[in-house]
């Protein structure tokens, strides 16, 4: 459990800071507003590397008390 933490933590990190530079690429934002109507393309994936995050850290915390 330790272990899949860890690799959440990872992905969640990669993610968020994936959306975040999508929401500072000008030219992201210009075809996420041209396609979609959205100016912010990248606030799922924020979203979801945070969310990612906590669980990471939640099974990271389960998993050392296990021990």
């Amino acid at each position: 459990m330790f272990i899949l933490g860890i690799i959440l933590i990872v992905v969640g990190l990669g993610c968020a800071g994936y959306g975040f530079i999508q929401n500072n690429s000008m030219a992201a934002q210009l075809n996420s507003l041209l396609s979609s109507g959205s100016v912010n393309p990248g606030t799922m994936f924020i979203v979801i590397g945070v969310i990612l995050l906590i669980v990471g850290i939640i099974l990271c915390v389960a998993g050392r008390k296990k021990k």
